[in-house]
């Protein structure tokens, strides 16, 4: 019974779907020449294709107006990180940073994880919407590791 339906469905669809060769035919039949006939079509299809692109162009204007008026939380603000003997600091937009007063190489894994390596430390910091979530430090050498205390500003 679905199959019947389907078909019946399809045949429904396609029995409106005109080929260019039977448009041209249809305007021929009546009096007009092919050339003429043609020239139709093509603006035909030109104003339906014309037509969409303004409405896509449309639609993504105001997918972007949309975007625009959410709020977006900033989770890159600048933070301190403290731990025993640690004193680390990340710059807003997360691009620069210091450990222990030394200069730090900032490493960005994906949207919600950075790692800043120097002075014998890495540090290890996931964020969320809100800012840092989480952030904890391994010696490079050793397995010394522990969790940072973090302030934002």
């Amino acid at each position: 019974m679905k199959k019947i339906l389907l078909v019946g469905v399809i045949a429904a669809l396609l029995a409106g779907c005109v080929s260019e060769e039977q448009r041209l035919a249809q305007c021929e039949a009546k009096g007009v020449s092919r050339d003429a006939c043609y020239i139709a079509d093509q603006n035909r299809q030109a104003t339906i294709n014309a037509a969409a692109e303004k409405q896509a162009l449309e639609n993504a204007h105001e997918a972007v107006q949309h975007g625009q008026a959410a709020p977006v939380a900033d989770p890159l603000r600048e933070a301190s990180f403290s731990a025993n003997g640690i004193k680390a600091s990340i710059n807003n937009g997360f691009t620069q940073a210091t450990i222990n007063g030394k200069k730090a190489v900032v490493k960005r894994s994906n949207a919600n994880f950075y790692e800043v390596k120097g002075a014998g430390y890495v540090l290890s910091i996931s964020l969320d919407a809100n800012g840092v979530t989480d952030a904890s430090w391994n010696k490079t050498h050793g397995r010394d590791h522990g969790i940072l205390n973090v302030v934002q500003k």
